[in-house]
Protein backbone atom coordinates (compact mmCIF):
# COMPACT_ATOMS: atom_id res chain seq x y z
CA UNK A 1 0.00 0.00 0.00
CA UNK A 2 1.14 3.11 -0.60
CA UNK A 3 1.34 5.97 1.55
CA UNK A 4 1.58 10.01 1.37
CA UNK A 5 0.58 10.90 4.21
CA UNK A 6 2.18 11.74 7.56
CA UNK A 7 1.50 8.42 10.05
CA UNK A 8 1.32 9.11 13.41
CA UNK A 9 2.00 5.70 14.52
CA UNK A 10 4.62 5.19 12.28
CA UNK A 11 6.33 8.77 13.66
CA UNK A 12 6.36 7.36 17.05
CA UNK A 13 7.79 3.92 16.16
CA UNK A 14 10.42 5.83 14.37
CA UNK A 15 11.66 8.17 16.51
CA UNK A 16 10.06 11.17 14.04
CA UNK A 17 9.12 14.37 16.57
CA UNK A 18 7.44 16.13 13.40
CA UNK A 19 4.19 14.11 13.66
CA UNK A 20 4.63 11.98 17.56
CA UNK A 21 1.44 13.15 19.03
CA UNK A 22 1.83 12.13 22.43
CA UNK A 23 5.16 14.48 21.93
CA UNK A 24 3.34 17.07 21.02
CA UNK A 25 1.04 16.77 24.04
CA UNK A 26 3.59 16.96 26.35
CA UNK A 27 5.98 20.45 24.74
CA UNK A 28 7.53 20.75 28.13
CA UNK A 29 9.18 17.25 27.91
CA UNK A 30 12.29 16.53 25.66
CA UNK A 31 12.16 14.36 22.98
CA UNK A 32 12.03 10.87 23.38
CA UNK A 33 11.15 7.90 21.49
CA UNK A 34 8.19 6.18 23.21
CA UNK A 35 8.41 2.68 22.14
CA UNK A 36 7.73 -0.30 24.64
CA UNK A 37 9.48 -2.80 22.90
CA UNK A 38 10.37 -3.40 19.11
CA UNK A 39 11.14 -6.51 17.21
CA UNK A 40 12.68 -6.85 13.48
CA UNK A 41 8.97 -6.60 12.18
CA UNK A 42 6.63 -5.09 15.08
CA UNK A 43 6.89 -1.99 17.88
CA UNK A 44 4.39 -1.70 20.57
CA UNK A 45 3.73 1.86 21.85
CA UNK A 46 1.01 3.40 24.18
CA UNK A 47 -2.46 3.71 23.68
CA UNK A 48 -2.70 8.16 23.60
CA UNK A 49 -6.22 7.31 24.44
CA UNK A 50 -5.66 4.95 27.13
CA UNK A 51 -9.33 3.68 28.10
CA UNK A 52 -7.23 2.41 31.27
CA UNK A 53 -3.70 2.53 32.31
CA UNK A 54 -1.32 0.51 30.25
CA UNK A 55 -3.20 0.52 27.41
CA UNK A 56 -0.86 -0.30 24.33
CA UNK A 57 -0.86 -1.23 20.57
CA UNK A 58 1.16 -3.54 18.88
CA UNK A 59 1.89 -1.96 15.67
CA UNK A 60 3.86 -3.31 12.13
CA UNK A 61 6.75 -1.32 11.33
CA UNK A 62 5.51 -1.50 8.01
CA UNK A 63 2.70 0.99 7.29
CA UNK A 64 -0.65 -1.56 6.51
CA UNK A 65 -4.15 -1.18 6.98
CA UNK A 66 -4.64 -4.27 9.22
CA UNK A 67 -2.88 -7.22 10.37
CA UNK A 68 -5.19 -9.63 8.08
CA UNK A 69 -2.92 -7.72 5.42
CA UNK A 70 0.43 -8.85 7.12
CA UNK A 71 2.70 -11.54 5.20
CA UNK A 72 2.77 -14.64 6.57
CA UNK A 73 6.48 -14.93 6.95
CA UNK A 74 5.86 -12.85 10.02
CA UNK A 75 3.50 -14.78 12.01
CA UNK A 76 5.94 -16.30 13.99
CA UNK A 77 7.10 -12.86 15.04
CA UNK A 78 3.85 -11.45 15.49
CA UNK A 79 2.72 -14.61 18.03
CA UNK A 80 5.84 -14.11 19.96
CA UNK A 81 5.36 -10.32 20.39
CA UNK A 82 1.78 -10.44 20.43
CA UNK A 83 2.24 -13.43 23.97
CA UNK A 84 4.72 -11.35 25.47
CA UNK A 85 3.41 -8.13 25.57
CA UNK A 86 0.20 -9.55 26.70
CA UNK A 87 2.14 -11.55 29.49
CA UNK A 88 4.31 -8.08 30.57
CA UNK A 89 0.85 -5.83 30.89
CA UNK A 90 -1.28 -8.90 32.91
CA UNK A 91 1.78 -8.72 35.10
CA UNK A 92 2.62 -5.30 35.25
CA UNK A 93 -0.78 -4.02 35.79
CA UNK A 94 -2.16 -7.48 37.78
CA UNK A 95 -5.00 -7.16 35.36
CA UNK A 96 -6.08 -10.17 32.56
CA UNK A 97 -5.36 -7.96 28.95
CA UNK A 98 -8.25 -7.55 26.05
CA UNK A 99 -7.11 -7.93 22.59
CA UNK A 100 -9.38 -6.14 19.71
CA UNK A 101 -8.52 -4.46 16.50
CA UNK A 102 -10.39 -2.60 13.80
CA UNK A 103 -9.22 -3.80 10.69
CA UNK A 104 -9.54 -1.64 7.38
CA UNK A 105 -10.53 -3.29 3.55
CA UNK A 106 -7.52 -3.91 1.99
CA UNK A 107 -8.76 -2.11 -0.89
CA UNK A 108 -10.88 0.12 0.86
CA UNK A 109 -10.44 4.13 1.67
CA UNK A 110 -12.55 4.43 4.93
CA UNK A 111 -10.56 4.40 8.13
CA UNK A 112 -12.29 2.05 10.63
CA UNK A 113 -10.63 3.12 13.69
CA UNK A 114 -9.63 6.63 12.11
CA UNK A 115 -5.92 5.62 11.43
CA UNK A 116 -4.47 3.88 8.73
CA UNK A 117 -1.93 2.13 10.17
CA UNK A 118 -2.57 -1.24 11.80
CA UNK A 119 -2.55 -1.67 15.25
CA UNK A 120 -3.94 -4.23 17.87
CA UNK A 121 -5.09 -2.46 21.29
CA UNK A 122 -4.25 -4.98 24.39
CA UNK A 123 -6.41 -3.42 27.34
CA UNK A 124 -5.50 -4.06 30.75
CA UNK A 125 -9.17 -4.88 32.42
CA UNK A 126 -10.66 -6.81 34.97
CA UNK A 127 -13.56 -8.06 33.05
CA UNK A 128 -15.73 -8.47 31.29
CA UNK A 129 -15.85 -12.16 30.63
CA UNK A 130 -16.15 -13.58 27.15
CA UNK A 131 -19.78 -14.43 27.65
CA UNK A 132 -20.58 -10.99 29.14
CA UNK A 133 -19.59 -8.90 26.33
CA UNK A 134 -23.44 -7.84 24.75
CA UNK A 135 -21.66 -7.64 21.20
CA UNK A 136 -20.55 -11.26 21.01
CA UNK A 137 -23.41 -12.52 19.72
CA UNK A 138 -25.13 -14.50 16.76
CA UNK A 139 -22.99 -12.01 13.92
CA UNK A 140 -19.72 -12.68 15.66
CA UNK A 141 -18.07 -16.36 14.37
CA UNK A 142 -15.43 -17.86 16.50
CA UNK A 143 -12.04 -19.00 15.38
CA UNK A 144 -8.79 -20.10 16.59
CA UNK A 145 -7.20 -16.84 16.39
CA UNK A 146 -4.15 -17.56 14.24
CA UNK A 147 -2.79 -15.13 12.32
CA UNK A 148 -3.97 -17.35 8.38
CA UNK A 149 -7.37 -17.81 9.73
CA UNK A 150 -8.05 -13.85 10.13
CA UNK A 151 -6.09 -13.45 6.46
CA UNK A 152 -9.17 -16.26 5.23
CA UNK A 153 -12.15 -14.93 7.24
CA UNK A 154 -11.32 -11.38 6.50
CA UNK A 155 -10.74 -12.10 2.64
CA UNK A 156 -9.75 -8.48 1.99
CA UNK A 157 -12.69 -6.97 3.93
CA UNK A 158 -13.20 -4.85 7.20
CA UNK A 159 -13.28 -6.91 10.10
CA UNK A 160 -13.27 -6.36 13.78
CA UNK A 161 -11.48 -8.76 15.71
CA UNK A 162 -12.15 -9.62 19.61
CA UNK A 163 -9.75 -12.38 21.49
CA UNK A 164 -10.59 -12.45 25.19
CA UNK A 165 -7.45 -13.19 28.13
CA UNK A 166 -8.34 -16.76 27.66
CA UNK A 167 -7.31 -16.31 24.52
CA UNK A 168 -10.42 -17.39 22.82
CA UNK A 169 -10.63 -15.17 20.07
CA UNK A 170 -13.81 -14.22 17.40
CA UNK A 171 -14.40 -12.09 14.27
CA UNK A 172 -17.22 -9.89 13.19
CA UNK A 173 -16.99 -9.47 9.14
CA UNK A 174 -18.80 -6.72 7.47
CA UNK A 175 -21.46 -7.34 5.64
CA UNK A 176 -24.37 -5.69 4.57
CA UNK A 177 -23.77 -3.38 7.16
CA UNK A 178 -21.29 -0.77 8.03
CA UNK A 179 -19.29 -1.56 10.73
CA UNK A 180 -18.91 1.05 13.28
CA UNK A 181 -16.06 3.13 13.78
CA UNK A 182 -14.05 2.49 17.01
CA UNK A 183 -16.95 0.25 18.47
CA UNK A 184 -14.85 -1.98 20.47
CA UNK A 185 -13.79 1.35 21.93
CA UNK A 186 -17.25 2.45 22.42
CA UNK A 187 -18.14 -0.85 24.29
CA UNK A 188 -15.33 -1.50 26.58
CA UNK A 189 -15.66 2.64 27.74
CA UNK A 190 -19.22 1.94 28.47
CA UNK A 191 -18.32 -1.45 30.38
CA UNK A 192 -15.86 0.68 32.82
CA UNK A 193 -18.58 3.88 33.16
CA UNK A 194 -16.67 6.17 31.02
CA UNK A 195 -18.94 6.74 27.99
CA UNK A 196 -18.03 9.65 27.08
CA UNK A 197 -14.38 9.01 26.58
CA UNK A 198 -14.48 6.42 24.21
CA UNK A 199 -13.31 8.49 21.19
CA UNK A 200 -9.32 9.20 21.31
CA UNK A 201 -8.97 11.73 19.46
CA UNK A 202 -11.57 14.03 21.38
CA UNK A 203 -10.25 12.72 24.81
CA UNK A 204 -6.29 12.14 24.40
CA UNK A 205 -4.38 11.36 27.53
CA UNK A 206 -0.71 11.83 26.61
CA UNK A 207 0.10 11.90 30.47
CA UNK A 208 -1.16 8.28 31.39
CA UNK A 209 0.35 7.13 27.73
CA UNK A 210 3.32 8.90 28.81
CA UNK A 211 3.68 6.58 32.42
CA UNK A 212 2.82 3.60 30.56
CA UNK A 213 5.80 4.12 29.01
CA UNK A 214 8.26 4.53 31.50
CA UNK A 215 6.78 1.87 33.60
CA UNK A 216 7.86 -0.19 30.90
CA UNK A 217 11.09 1.53 30.78
CA UNK A 218 11.42 1.16 34.83
CA UNK A 219 10.97 -2.84 33.90
CA UNK A 220 13.31 -3.40 31.82
CA UNK A 221 15.77 -0.98 34.20
CA UNK A 222 15.15 -3.73 36.48
CA UNK A 223 16.70 -6.47 33.84
CA UNK A 224 13.65 -8.00 32.57
CA UNK A 225 13.38 -8.67 29.18
CA UNK A 226 10.32 -9.50 27.01
CA UNK A 227 12.20 -12.42 24.27
CA UNK A 228 16.16 -12.18 23.37
CA UNK A 229 15.52 -10.48 19.98
CA UNK A 230 13.15 -7.70 21.54
CA UNK A 231 14.83 -3.97 21.72
CA UNK A 232 14.19 -1.71 24.52
CA UNK A 233 13.62 1.90 23.46
CA UNK A 234 14.60 4.90 24.42
CA UNK A 235 15.07 5.75 28.35
CA UNK A 236 13.28 7.67 30.87
CA UNK A 237 14.75 10.74 32.25
CA UNK A 238 12.87 10.10 35.62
Amino acid sequence: MSHNRPCCLCSQIQGDPTNDLIAAMLPDQPYVQRVLFESETFAAIPSLGPLAPGHSLLCPKAHINSFAESDRCFDADFLAAKRDLRRILTSLYDSPVHLFEHGMASKGTRILCTVDHAHLHFLPLPGPSFAQIPAIDGRWDAFAGSPQQLRELADGNEYILYEAPDGRSCILRASAETLESQYMRKLFAKWIGQEESWDWRETPNAALADEAWRRFVRFSRGGNRLRGESVWAGSASS
